[in-house]
């Protein structure tokens, strides 16, 4: 019974790998790929963050993003922090690090 356990973990690990893999071949496909007619290539992904606003970019599409909720001197924040996946929160920390 142990064993059928970790098959079936192991099966879930590969098709998220197989998922997040293909998804990212074809984003990163596309936008390196070029137009017959420009030489000009596609970004796939941007982020811009300014004082209280989040501009995403993904391939041609754009949208801003009101970011005063989640402001540390909020009240939504802490809330919202342990809402949040740990994943989300332990990339934020890197992210932080980094910055």
């Amino acid at each position: 019974m142990h064993i059928k356990k970790k098959k079936t973990a192991l099966k879930a690990v590969f098709l998220y790998l197989l998922l997040s893999g293909g998804s990212w071949m074809f984003i990163n496909s596309y936008a390196n790929s070029y137009n017959m007619l420009s030489k000009k290539s596609i970004s796939p992904a941007g982020l811009v963050l300014r004082d209280e606003e989040l501009s995403v970019k993904l391939l041609d599409h754009s949208n801003s993003i009101d970011i005063s909720l989640i402001a540390p001197d909020s009240k939504a924040y802490c809330g919202i922090y342990i809402l949040a996946p740990d994943e989300v929160r332990a990339a934020s920390y890197i992210i932080s690090l980094c910055i």
